[in-house]
């Protein structure tokens, strides 16, 4: 059997529907780290994983670039001293 390349997974995977693509960058994610011990935290984050990931698919978050938020949370942090 043949092994498929990124690119050619990544292309399968955008063919995916909104929930079925959120699901597997769920798991991808979750598959980095391991570490999670606490079942109830890893249930809670995979849940906020996929309502923002929702969120950026469906359009309803303003994105921002990198550096405007490192520009924003740096000014924060002025604030709070």
């Amino acid at each position: 059997m043949l092994m498929a390349t990124v690119d050619e997974l990544l292309a399968q995977a955008l063919r995916l529907s909104t929930d079925d693509r959120a699901r597997l960058a769920q798991e991808l994610l979750l598959s980095l780290d391991e570490r999670t011990e606490d079942p109830e935290a890893e249930v809670a984050w995979g849940a906020e994983l996929s309502r923002r990931a929702q969120e950026v698919l469906d359009g309803t978050v303003e994105l921002v670039s990198f550096e405007e938020a490192k520009r924003q949370m740096e000014e924060r942090a002025r604030r709070r001293r």
